[in-house]
């Protein structure tokens, strides 16, 4: 019998080991996911940023376009100025004259605007192609990464498997079978008696389960709950 729990120990040591890599394999997609979705966002941010570059700079360009039609017009007014024939003519000649000269200020205004939109816009696009940058060399290098730990981890998950089929070939078919129902529905399985204490569930064993520890005649489970035990190394 204590031959058989030391087996079952051996066993569940490797299980928990295998728990802990099968886990992390499992997760392996979802984090390579994680810098695919980082890098979409950051192409993304980066589409959008020179997409607002190329508005900022097309705003630019018909703001001097603009002006350029607001000025041809005002000169155009003010070389009417000589053909004008009554007082009232020129009088309504110089405000549209003046009129021009507003709208030619305006586009000035809106030429500065739109290059200081421009820059801003350049400035931003700068900064996100940069981030995309990072984020595709994370991305690769992340992707590197996984593959080299995913075939790390499939290697020593074949050989914990092998270790474990030898070692569960070597516990009693019924010990193996109770130790498997335990840990199918709590882990771990196989626990300690320290100080009259089961560590799996923290409550005092009564004395008679203690005294059947100590004679390893056979297989002892908790009275609550219905952990294997043992009785701790001395």
């Amino acid at each position: 019998m204590v031959e058989g729990l030391r087996r079952l120990l051996e066993l569940q040591k490797l299980d928990d080991e295998l728990t802990t890599l099968e886990e992390e394999h499992r997760a392996l997609p979802a984090r390579r996911d994680a810098f695919a979705a980082q890098q979409a966002a950051a192409e993304e941010r980066l589409a959008a940023s020179r997409e607002a570059v190329r508005l900022a700079e097309a705003g630019q360009r018909q703001a001097e376009r603009d002006l350029q039609d607001r000025e041809a017009a005002a000169a155009k007014l003010e070389g009417q100025q000589h053909q004008v024939k009554t007082n009232e003519a020129y009088t309504a000649l110089l405000r549209e004259i003046d009129h021009a000269r507003e709208a030619i200020s305006v586009c000035e205004t809106r030429i500065l605007e739109a290059m200081e939109a421009t820059q801003a816009c350049g400035a931003a696009a700068a900064e996100a192609e940069a981030e995309a940058k990072a984020a595709r060399e994370r991305a690769e290098s992340g992707d590197r990464s996984l593959s080299a730990r995913e075939g790390e981890l499939a290697a020593r998950i074949a050989l914990l498997r092998e270790q474990r089929s030898g070692v569960r070939e070597q516990v009693e078919r019924t010990l193996a079978e109770l130790y498997e129902r335990i840990a199918a529905r709590k882990r771990p399985a196989v626990v300690t008696v320290t100080r009259g204490i089961c560590t799996g569930c923290r409550v005092d064993i009564p004395p008679q389960t203690f005294v059947d520890l100590q004679r390893r005649k056979r297989v002892v489970t908790c009275e609550r709950c219905q952990r294997i035990l043992v009785l701790a190394e001395p």
